[in-house]
């Protein structure tokens, strides 16, 4: 019961102008008076559909998070690792649509329970507040 978004949006289904001109099984076997009774039916029809449509889009998203999750691994930050720090957690002001994302590297100098962290800029000046990890990228020399 694959349903097509055009279908879905305008509950019927849709043609091509070259049907139209040249013809077609659909064109030539036409009948006003069962094309309103299939109209009024896919009306009836169209939120059962949706509804399905909704179904097997949630059924797909969990597949693919599930896939995704399986795949990532966390990367554990130790203290005297070096990271960078994203410029959204920072509320950096934005740098226009071709900015960095990241800005550091900062060196880990305490780590929290959560994963949250303390961290300090190059010169050794530590940063007051604690970033979680989501915020951090490990940074390789």
């Amino acid at each position: 019961m694959k349903e097509t978004p055009f279908s879905l949006t305008f509950s019927m289904e849709a043609m091509l102008a070259i049907e139209i001109t040249v013809g077609s099984f659909r064109t030539t076997h036409f009948e006003e008076a069962s094309n309103d009774k299939d109209l009024r039916a896919n009306l009836d029809l169209i939120k059962e559909k949706r509804e399905w449509s909704n179904i097997r889009q949630a059924a797909y998203k969990n597949v693919v998070e599930r896939y995704y999750n399986q795949r990532v691994k966390e990367k554990a930050i130790k203290v005297g690792d070096y990271v960078l720090r994203r410029n959204e957690a920072s509320h950096a002001p934005p740098q226009g649509k071709l900015g960095p994302t990241w800005e550091g590297p900062y060196k880990v100098i305490e780590a929290h329970r959560n994963s949250t962290y303390t961290l300090e800029t190059m010169e050794g000046r530590q940063i007051l507040r604690t970033w979680n990890a989501r915020n951090l990228r490990k940074f390789h020399f």
